[in-house]
């Protein structure tokens, strides 16, 4: 299975955790011990993952007039939506058609339980956290995750927007994210001097400047690795 950064799972399914988070019965995310205890929480209104590899982009998971739950931890960007299929939309590839086919019959099968769709980025696997302000009344915040699937071959590149409601400033959203990354990074793993001060010059830049209409501003991550399971926690060589 590769990487599509998000997933269906039934609550309370037992199994690996790593490239993709566990729910409990009551439809809560199982946290790790390097999530912390200080997770900021906010809402999405739609997510999108595309594949942007090859100069064109291509989706791979799209939902839409959701409410899905992020949760920004000491460790990862959490996505949780236990409602996607209700009064929302799914758009995606042949393979994600397949994909829910499959929900349609897990839903039916653990109507008891029921499902969720639910992903992460782990801090290691980050490569950039931008944002695109609201223009208008009408607009809302976009926060973008880029990250590389590396379970894939060739690996691809991902891109994740998440629609914010216009009331969040995505900006400070993007800023948040990469704080905690450069904390998580610099913390769990054994960098190269030049690496650590690289981390940390980003960590001590400016608040970036507010893009122009439908561009990004973008935090880059200096160094990133490709999501799979041996990169999945601390590296410490």
């Amino acid at each position: 299975m590769t990487f599509d950064v998000l997933c269906v799972k039934g609550l309370g399914e037992a199994g690996d955790e790593t490239m993709f988070p566990g729910v409990d019965g009551g439809g809560k995310v199982n946290q790790e011990l390097l999530d912390g205890d200080s997770a900021q929480q906010l809402v999405a209104r739609a997510i999108a993952v595309r594949d942007v590899g090859g100069g064109k982009a291509r989706t791979v998971v799209e939902v839409r007039e959701v409410r899905a739950e992020v949760f920004i931890t000491d460790a990862r960007v959490i996505l949780l939506c236990s409602k996607y299929d209700k009064g929302g939309g799914w758009v995606g590839s042949p393979g994600t058609a397949l994909m829910l086919n499959a929900v349609s019959k897990l839903r039916a099968a653990r109507r008891s339980r029921g499902t969720a769709l639910v992903g992460h980025i782990r801090y290691p696997w980050l490569i950039s956290v931008g944002f695109s302000p609201k223009q208008g009344w009408l607009d809302e915040e976009v926060l973008r995750l880029v990250v590389r699937d590396g379970t894939a071959d060739p690996s691809r590149l991902l891109v994740v927007d998440l629609n914010l409601p216009k009331e969040t400033d995505s900006g400070a959203v993007a800023r948040a994210i990469m704080l905690r990354a450069v904390q998580y990074r610099t913390t769990h793993e054994t960098l190269t001097d030049d690496e650590l001060a690289s981390f940390r010059q980003l960590a001590e830049s400016p608040e970036l400047a507010r893009p122009q209409p439908k561009k990004f501003a973008v935090y880059a991550m200096p160094t990133s690795w490709q999501a799979k399971p041996a990169t999945a926690y601390p590296r410490t060589v």
